[in-house]
């Protein structure tokens, strides 16, 4: 597997000639990220007076997480389809990106990874973090108040166990769903895979390389925290987009290379 430099030089030297596009492509993704602010902002307050702030956040939580699902995910599926042919050098539209919404069949197709990889995220988060949840209920003075019953004096004295086991359940967490990192683009590769032998694929791709992955999605650190500032996310956000489709290309090679040896490790 080559470099963190390497994956960023080739994904630049991808976009080369395709700047305009990818940063038209950027601001397409970032208004439909500010338009959410705002229709939330815009939401809360008629919600809230009419349900309560707490319903009406667990309300807009959940239609969020529904319409980014719907409709979301699948324009995000578009978008690193083009990045995964413009990294092969192929000159494509920037209408591209909204391929999974032109048939019905492709945009299940879109929606059913979308789905499994939320369903399967939300299983790996819930196990991960069920001990640390436990133990911060166990050491909170607010459990033994709705249960009207008196709280244990030893029952203070385990908030630290409560935060080790929720630092090690963001760890176990991450390492975890690494597995899934694959999986859009093995799906927007061959479009005979179905999404859950995408994620399968993706798990068996990954098993000898989620610390190199790790160490890739690490490299764009500072990338990110320039990206808070809004405005250079026109350009590090098709950055991020290459490389990953760059990314990927070397790493299903890679797989490729590891299963044409007569020392196979996935054996």
């Amino acid at each position: 597997m080559p470099t963190n430099q390497v994956i960023k030089t080739n994904a630049k030297t991808a976009l080369m000639d395709k700047w305009p596009k990818a940063i038209g492509i950027g601001a397409i993704i970032i208004s439909i990220f500010c338009l959410y602010i705002v229709l939330i902002q815009l939401a809360f307050i008629p919600l809230s007076s009419f349900l309560g702030d707490f319903a009406a956040l667990f309300s807009l939580i959940a239609l969020i997480v529904l319409s980014v699902q719907l409709f979301g995910v699948p324009l995000l599926y578009g978008t690193l389809r083009w990045f995964w042919f413009t990294a092969a050098d192929a000159d494509v539209p920037v209408s591209e990106i909204f391929c999974f919404f032109s048939s019905g069949k492709e945009y299940l197709r879109a929606l059913s990874l979308s789905f499994r990889i939320f369903l399967r995220s939300s299983g790996v988060l819930f196990i991960c973090f069920l001990p640390s949840l436990i133990i911060v209920a166990i050491s909170s003075p607010t459990t033994y108040a709705m249960i009207n019953h008196p709280m244990p004096y030893w029952a203070s004295s385990v908030w630290g166990l409560g935060n080790a086991l929720t630092i090690l359940g963001i760890i176990m967490s991450f390492i975890l769903l690494l597995r899934y990192f694959a999986a859009p683009i093995l799906m927007i590769n061959d479009p005979s895979i179905t999404p859950h032998e995408a994620l399968d694929l993706s798990i068996i791709i990954s098993k000898n390389a989620n610390g190199r992955t790790f160490s890739f999605i690490c490299s764009f650190l500072g990338w990110i925290f320039l990206s808070l500032l809004y405005l250079p996310m026109l350009f590090t956000l098709p950055l991020f987009m290459s490389s990953y489709a760059v990314y990927c290309k070397f790493l299903i090679n890679h797989y490729n290379r590891l299963v044409a040896s007569p020392y196979n490790p996935f054996h």
